[in-house]
């Protein structure tokens, strides 16, 4: 499942990675996997938008890639190389017995976040129901983003999160080089 990957060690390449091939000879171009050894059910939700972006004065044929994070990643799509700079960001690791998560997870630098991260905000429409809320969430290990799963009296329990860019991906305006994203 998901949230234990004891049994699958390693980063799991070409798990939650956007794979360019060459459609004549079938060969792999280049690759970037956007989530390491994937604990929190992050595979890319829907297909990349491919489109001309135009950064410093040079036009680039670039793919853009959204994530269930909010991240929208952006490449050259000839070259493979990022637009603007991804960060390698260490992130917590886990506690659970043979579980060995990955050091690091791949931030982009731009654009922006389209929707909310972390931390997910607790309901608070009325004092009661916030106090409720916060007495539920002291029961569980709350943290950033990539915050492994834990052991559990009923098993492993995965990170309450928000998932934004989903199966309906995105869309670019020609004209305007918009990217418009339908977040849930």
């Amino acid at each position: 499942n998901d949230f234990y990957g004891g049994h699958r060690l390693g980063n799991n390449l070409f798990a939650n990675s956007i794979v360019c091939l060459d459609a004549r000879s079938g060969k792999r171009v280049w690759h970037f996997q956007t989530t390491h050894h994937d604990l929190w059910d992050y595979d890319l939700p829907a297909a990349p938008s491919l489109f001309d972006i135009t950064v410093n004065g040079r036009t680039i044929k670039a793919v853009a890639q959204l994530s269930k994070q909010g991240f929208t990643y952006v490449f050259d799509r000839v070259t493979g190389e990022p637009v603007w700079p991804i960060e390698e960001r260490p992130v917590p690791q886990s506690d659970v017995p043979g579980e060995r998560t990955s050091p690091t997870q791949p931030f982009p630098t731009k654009p922006p976040p389209f929707d909310r991260q972390f931390p997910v905000p607790l309901i608070d429409l009325t004092p009661e129901l916030k106090a409720e809320a916060e007495t539920i969430a002291r029961s569980y290990k709350m943290g950033p983003m990539y915050q492994p799963p834990v052991l559990a009296r009923e098993g492993v329990i995965g990170e309450i999160h928000p998932y934004s860019g989903n199966w309906q991906g995105g869309a670019v305006d020609p004209e305007s080089g918009i990217l418009y994203v339908g977040s849930i």
